[in-house]
């Protein structure tokens, strides 16, 4: 139903990406080209067996995750963030294309399938955007990508798992040691007993250097959460 009305009410005649002109929808928000090229980039190189970055120069895992393992079992994106990945995102975040979330929902939860590190999922959470950001847009970007995951992998979700509690500056321009200190203590779990002893799948749109996606697994795992696991819409390049 959210798909037909959201077909109904925006009615799409170009490409979200390229703008080629044609009769597209929810389902199909971009052209056959974009797709084709979409699915090329997803094999282009290696990626770090365990944070999901793009390794241009191959290898099975990032200087960060070296040296720094993070506290999630696995985490994978759909694509690296470059075009037309990083298009799709801007538009739905930036230009309030929500039916975007539709399809970009239904190949995250095709990632999940191909990996069976993913199984016996309990729960699906997704990351809460800072206040500003919310109130300049009107909606949260992931929690539009959980219920469309929730819905292919019919998988219970619930925003409301984890809280901001700090309004927190854009990471956009921050330095990873500055994205940790302004993330540091802006989450927190108000009903612990909604993750005790569950396999949590958190959701986000990208993933750059991991801040967010650490900080929220160390609230989830400090709450009693059995495992975290990640899956994104796209994810940056390491070394």
């Amino acid at each position: 139903m959210f798909d037909l009305v959201l077909d109904i009410l925006f009615p799409q005649e170009e490409c979200c990406i390229c703008h080629k002109p044609g009769r597209f929808s929810s389902r199909k928000p971009w052209c056959y080209d974009c797709e084709a090229n979409m699915l090329v980039l997803q094999c282009a190189c290696s990626t770090c067996d365990i944070c999901g970055k793009y390794l241009p120069e191959g290898g099975s895992r990032c200087l960060d995750c070296q040296h720094d393992r993070p506290r999630f079992d696995i985490a994978r994106a759909v694509g690296p963030y470059e075009e037309p990945y990083r298009i799709t995102t801007k538009v739905l975040k930036f230009m309030g294309r929500k039916y975007l979330s539709v399809r970009m929902g239904e190949m995250m939860a095709e990632k999940i399938r191909q990996e069976p590190l993913y199984q016996n999922i309990d729960l699906i959470v997704p990351v809460p955007i800072s206040w500003s950001s919310l109130q300049q847009r009107g909606f949260n970007q992931t929690e539009l990508l959980a219920r469309q995951i929730s819905k292919h992998l019919k998988i219970p979700y619930d925003p409301e798992v984890i809280r901001r509690v700090k309004d927190t500056p854009a990471q956009s321009g921050l330095t990873k040691e500055e994205r940790e200190k302004n993330l540091l203590s802006a989450f927190e779990i108000p009903h612990e007993h909604k993750v005790k002893n569950k396999n949590i799948l958190l959701v986000d749109d990208v993933y750059t250097t991991g801040s967010t996606c650490r900080e929220c697994t160390k609230v989830l795992l400090e709450a009693g959460a059995a495992r975290v696991c990640v899956i994104v819409w796209a994810s940056g390049k390491g070394v």
